[in-house]
């Protein structure tokens, strides 16, 4: 099972980051790595680049149009296997599916989203995944 990050990228970092993908990526595999004594600089840092995520009002919406089991603070889709954690720094989805509907959801919610699978070293923004589905 696949391990997402998805980051919601400030506006004017994904207009200096849109066509430098591994530069950001970089720099968000060094945040996720960093020591703890390097904590407050590394929030500093993520304040500037992401965005909060809106927690309660994808709680609702979940609760009002997705199937899911809420289990320990983590949503399961009824239909395929796939779990997710919004947090207000990022969204967390474990997956096995490629072709998740949750995808297009947060692609919706919104466009300058960032998907990093820090394990396998992967990452791309969420709207480009959408469009070569």
């Amino acid at each position: 099972m696949k391990k997402y990050y998805l980051f919601i990228i400030n506006n004017n970092y994904f207009k200096i980051y849109k066509n430098k993908s591994y530069v950001l990526y970089i720099v968000l595999e060094k945040l996720y790595n960093m020591n703890s004594y390097d904590f407050s600089y590394g929030i500093n840092i993520y304040n500037q680049i992401c965005e909060k995520i809106n927690v309660k009002l994808l709680k609702k919406y979940f609760n009002n149009r997705i199937k899911h089991l809420s289990i320990n603070n983590k949503m399961k889709l009824v239909n395929e296997n796939t779990w997710i954690s919004l947090k207000y720094p990022c969204i967390i989805i474990y997956s096995d599916n490629e072709e998740s509907k949750i995808y297009r959801i947060f692609n919706i919610y919104n466009h300058d989203i960032f998907m990093c699978d820090f394990k396998n070293k992967k990452y791309f923004w969420l709207n480009k995944y959408i469009k070569n589905r």
